[in-house]
């Protein structure tokens, strides 16, 4: 399933950062905003051999083309920024500095979640979060240090009008460390849980009003494995590669189920969260509603969409092209809905969604045939993505030929 690439060029570098200052991230004047997620970097694997640091340069460069293809003002590192296994002492935070080189020479803020390989054999994750916190343009936090079982990337950005009142954000971007590795609990700990729900209480009452929002963590949760099994993942309707099991949260620890309910139900009880978006699972990258109620399901969502990322680095397994996926905000329509794709590195979108009250039901290239798709001047981004009139005629000429020729 391949098509081609979207037809408006990236803005330059300096006009990106205007969307955030003093570590404030903010709409455009166009009232959009849009987000790029990075997952599975994978880097410092088989750093002994040459195939290692060429593995990591190529990497390197798929942030930077996709980036360029793009006219993002947020990056998000979704886990396993590092193969903590094939680290030495003392050089993990070397390979956090060349991942975020080509996002700093673009000027663009990113925050990050660490996955299970980033906190692993030498690499740590608070000590990748110290490094972090020497950037400027790093915007990861900790908002429970004291709090050794919670793991380390747990905290939350709010992202504020251009104009208007200031005061009061448009979105607010949840991210939560699923952990595992040295911590072999590989789940959301219950009191990042109680965290979540206290401050998200806390912030309706602030604002006196439900603000939009989005989540990250870098390993999925058990819904998604339950969705897979039962109904499945329907290609029409969740288009994406569907290439592996889902590795749901806990199992890495004993194979079970229902580590993750605390923090499966705290998400669907989460009024105005549009949807949620993890990595982890090298071969998959689709998106589905998360409203299924299965004789298996051992929590039910409220109609949430979760979505995986695309594995971007050439680091770890899986053989799929590399690429990142974008999420698209419009201030308008923040309540309803999100336009999400894949942005490839050699600049093609195998595909793209608009996730609202309607998607798992409306249906997407259902024959995946080689469509481009074609992007009008940013206005309109769910409604401008359509099919080249080209391939209907193509069709109807071959079809005509065997017709004739029979």
């Amino acid at each position: 399933m391949k098509f081609g690439p979207l037809s408006w060029k990236h803005r330059p570098p300096h006009a990106l950062s205007q969307s955030s200052d003093n570590g404030t991230l903010r709409f455009l004047e166009d009232g959009t905003f849009q987000i790029t997620v990075f997952s599975d970097l994978h880097f410092a694997e088989d750093e002994e051999s040459i195939e290692g640091p060429m593995k990591d340069a190529r990497s390197a460069e798929v942030v930077k083309k996709v980036l360029e293809h793009e006219n993002s003002q947020l990056v998000v590192l979704n886990g396993d920024l590092i193969s903590g296994y094939g680290t030495t002492a003392d050089n993990a935070t070397l390979y956090l500095d060349q991942i975020v080189a080509p996002i700093v020479n673009l000027g663009l803020p990113w925050a990050t979640t660490y996955g299970n390989h980033d906190n692993q054999d030498y690499s740590r994750s608070t000590d990748l979060l110290r490094r972090e916190m020497e950037y400027k343009n790093s915007l990861t936090n900790n908002m429970l240090p004291d709090n050794s079982q919670a793991g380390v990337s747990n905290y939350f950005l709010q992202v504020y009008p251009a104009s208007g009142n200031q005061d009061v954000p448009e979105v607010i971007l949840w991210f939560f460390d699923s952990r595992g590795g040295r911590e072999e609990r590989d789940w959301i700990d219950d009191s990042v849980v109680s965290w979540f729900k206290e401050t998200s209480s806390k912030l309706t009452q602030q604002y006196k009003k439900t603000i939009p929002s989005l989540a990250f963590f870098h390993i999925p949760i058990t819904a998604t494995y339950e969705f897979q099994n039962s109904p499945g993942v329907d290609p029409s309707r969740e288009p994406g590669n569907n290439g592996e099991k889902v590795w749901w949260q806990g199992r890495a620890y004993d194979g079970k189920t229902g580590h993750d309910v605390s923090f499966m139900t705290a998400l669907s009880n989460t009024d105005g969260l549009l949807a949620t978006f993890s990595g982890h699972d090298h071969d998959n990258d689709w998106c589905y509603k998360w409203s299924h109620t299965t004789a298996n399901q051992i929590s039910t969502g409220n109609g949430v969409n979760v979505c995986y990322g695309r594995h971007t680095g050439y680091g770890g397994y899986g053989n799929l092209s590399r690429g990142g996926r974008q999420i698209f905000l419009r201030q308008e329509t923040l309540t309803k809905e999100a336009v999400t794709w894949i942005r490839l590195e050699d600049g093609w979108v195998p595909e793209n969604v608009t996730l609202n009250a309607t998607y798992g039901q409306d249906e997407y290239h259902p024959l995946q045939q080689h469509i481009e798709l074609k992007r009008s001047e940013f206005q309109g981004v769910g409604n401008s993505l359509h099919i080249v009139p080209g391939l209907y005629s193509a069709i109807l000429f071959l079809f005509l030929i065997t017709f004739c020729w029979n």
